[in-house]
Parts: structure tokens; C-alpha cells; sequence
């Protein structure tokens, strides 16, 4: 499915751009100094184009969404420690043993 629809994509992008250089080409006669244009052009074709390739990588439908089971608390016959490291008055480091 995403095979075709790149394949699409890229096929319509190559068609655009053989056919706006034939239309935007002219003969060395009537070559103007044309870059506001040419630069609007531009970014309206990259808008365009970006949002035909944004609107092909996204799925129309992405499946439903799950959501994370809330869990019980587990009962622990002992408590649960952990090393954590503390700094103290002086900003020494050293490591302390936390239980909950």
C-alpha cells in the first residue's frame, strides 16, 4: 500500500515538474528579471508539494488506540530499596540506600 502510494507521489511530482519547466521556459528573447515571481512560485510549490506528501505518509485510518491497564499495588513481604546518589551541605557527593 505505501509502495503505490509513493510511486504515486513521485510520478505526479515528475509529471508537475516536466510541465511547469515547458510552461515556464522562454525563448532567450523574452528573459526578464523575474525573481519575486519565481520565488513565489517556489514556495507556493513547495507548499503544495509538501502537503500532497504529507497527506500520502499519513494513514486514513491508524486502528484504535489502547490504553496502559492501571495496575494494583503489589505487596511486598520487604521493602523495596534502591542506591541513589545525595549531595550534602558542601556539594559532596556520595551515595544513600532508600527504602520505600
Amino acid at each position: 500500500m505505501w509502495t503505490n502510494s509513493r510511486k504515486l507521489v513521485t510520478t505526479g511530482l515528475v509529471a508537475l515538474t516536466i510541465a511547469g519547466t515547458t510552461i515556464a521556459t522562454a525563448s532567450q528573447a523574452e528573459a526578464h528579471n523575474n525573481f519575486g515571481r519565481g520565488l513565489a512560485a517556489g514556495i507556493a510549490g513547495t507548499i503544495v508539494g509538501g502537503a500532497l506528501i504529507a497527506g500520502a505518509a499519513r494513514p486514513a485510518y491508524a486502528g484504535p488506540v489502547y490504553e496502559a491497564p492501571a495496575y494494583e499495588p503489589v505487596y511486598r513481604p520487604y521493602p523495596a530499596c534502591h542506591v541513589v546518589w545525595r549531595q550534602n551541605a558542601w556539594g559532596d557527593m556520595y551515595r544513600a540506600r532508600v527504602c520505600d
